[in-house]
C-alpha cells in the first residue's frame, strides 16, 4: 500500500509578482512537488516546474519497483495548453531513466496538481503534487476591508496616490531616507515621508512605504505599495495615554489577534483571526517581504494564507502611562505574491528555456570513432 507524503520543497525566495507570465494555462504554472512511499522501503519524489511555455519534470526514485534507484530530469514545451513531448536532460541525474515519460495534468484545487502517467513503470494511478510556488490569481484575491489603512495609505496604492494623500495631511517627502534595494534586473523602492520636528529638526512622525519592483523588462508597469509603516514619537505635549492608543487601534482595526501584542492577522475573507500569533501554514511556501521604519529595516516571511497583516507596538512611560511611541505596519501578501512570481518567474523562465534549447538542440549525428 502506498501512502502519500507531499513534500515541502525549498525554492528560491530572494525577491519578490504581477501576472505578466500568463501565456500558459493557469492550472499548470507553478513549482509543484510531492512524494510517495511504499511498504517495501521504496520512495519516489516528483518536482514539476512550469513557467511561461516551458516545463521541467524531475523524479527521484529510491528502490521504487522497476525504476530502481535513479534521478531523472526532463524538459518539455506547453503545446495547446498541455505538456508536449518530454525530452530527457542527459546531463542531469543518474541511473536508468525512462526514455520518454508522458503524463496528463489536472488542477484538483488551488493548491494541488494531479499527474496521470502513461508509463506503467511509475506504478501509480495518479501522483498528487502540492503547489509550493504558484502565480497569484487576481480572482482569488483576499476580500477588501474598508478603512484598512494607515493615515489613508494602504497596500496596492501607487506612489502618486500616496504622495497626494500624505501631502494633504501635512507630511513632506524625505528623500534622504529613501532606500532603494537593487537586485539583478529590478529595484524595490522604499520611500519616506515625515511630519513634525524634534530638537534636531528631524520629523517626529514618519511614514514609510515599500513598493513592488521596478523591472528592466517591464518598464511601463506602475509599482504599488506592499508594506506601509508608521513610526511616531509621541511628545509629552500631545498628552495621549497608552490606553487611549490601544482603544484607538481597536476602534479602527478591530480586536487584536492575541493578548500578547497589538497585532491583527486578517483571514482571506477579511475577518480578524482570534488566538493567532502567526498566519496559518499553507502549501505555498512563505514569501520574503521587505519593510522599513525610522528605527529599523528588515525582511520578514509572510504567508499567503492570510489577508492583510497589521503589526503594532505602543510604547508607554512606565510612571505615567503616557504613550511615547507608536510603531505599526500594514502588509498585504497579494502584491508581494504577485511581484515574487513576476521576478522569480522571469529568471526561472530564462533558465528553463536555456535548458530546453540546449537539450533539444543537441541533434548532431554521432561522430566516427
Amino acid at each position: 500500500m502506498k501512502t502519500m507524503n507531499i513534500l515541502r520543497a525549498c525554492a528560491i525566495c530572494t525577491a519578490l509578482v504581477s501576472p505578466v507570465l500568463a501565456q500558459t494555462p493557469p492550472d499548470l504554472r507553478g513549482y509543484w512537488a510531492g512524494g510517495y512511499m511504499n511498504g517495501q522501503g521504496g520512495q519516489i519524489d516528483f518536482v514539476l516546474t512550469v513557467v511561461e511555455d516551458v516545463g521541467e519534470l524531475k523524479y527521484n526514485a529510491s528502490n521504487w519497483g522497476s525504476l530502481g534507484f535513479s534521478i531523472c530530469e526532463y524538459v518539455f514545451q506547453i503545446e495547446n495548453g498541455i505538456p508536449g513531448k518530454l525530452t530527457r536532460n542527459s546531463g542531469a541525474g543518474t541511473g536508468d531513466c525512462l526514455t520518454e515519460p508522458a503524463f496528463t495534468a489536472t488542477r484538483t484545487n488551488a493548491e494541488t496538481l494531479t499527474l496521470t502517467f502513461a508509463n506503467p513503470e511509475i506504478d501509480l494511478e495518479t501522483a498528487e503534487l502540492g503547489g509550493v510556488l504558484r502565480p497569484f490569481d487576481p480572482a482569488e484575491a483576499h476580500a477588501p476591508i474598508a478603512g484598512l489603512d494607515i493615515l489613508g495609505v494602504a497596500p496596492g496604492m501607487t506612489f502618486d496616490q500616496i504622495d497626494g494623500v500624505l501631502a494633504e495631511k501635512g507630511y513632506a517627502r524625505q528623500e534622504n531616507r529613501d532606500r532603494p534595494l537593487e537586485y539583478l534586473g529590478f529595484t524595490i523602492d522604499q520611500k519616506a515621508w515625515g511630519k513634525g520636528a524634534d530638537s534636531n529638526g528631524n520629523p517626529t512622525d514618519w511614514l514609510f512605504v515599500t513598493f513592488t519592483a521596478r523591472k528592466d523588462w517591464a518598464p511601463d508597469e506602475v509599482p504599488v505599495a506592499t508594506d506601509v509603516g508608521r513610526e511616531w514619537t509621541i511628545l509629552e505635549a500631545d498628552g495621549i495615554s497608552g490606553a487611549t492608543m490601544v482603544e484607538t487601534l481597536a476602534k479602527k482595526y478591530g480586536p487584536r489577534s492575541n493578548n500578547i501584542n497589538e497585532n491583527r492577522y486578517y483571514d482571506r475573507s477579511g475577518q480578524v483571526l482570534a488566538d493567532a500569533y502567526v498566519c496559518p501554514q499553507g502549501m505555498h511556501q512563505p514569501l520574503r517581504s521587505n519593510y522599513i521604519l525610522a528605527s529599523e529595516v528588515g525582511e520578514e516571511e509572510i504567508s499567503v494564507t492570510c489577508g492583510a497583516i497589521l503589526t503594532a507596538y505602543i510604547g508607554t512611560d512606565s510612571a505615567t502611562g503616557r504613550a511615547s511611541l507608536l510603531k505599526m505596519r500594514l502588509t498585504d501578501p497579494d502584491p508581494v505574491w504577485a511581484d515574487f512570481w513576476a521576478t522569480w518567474g522571469h529568471d526561472e523562465a530564462k533558465r528553463l528555456k536555456s535548458v530546453y534549447d540546449g537539450v533539444t538542440g543537441a541533434t548532431g549525428a554521432a561522430p566516427e570513432l
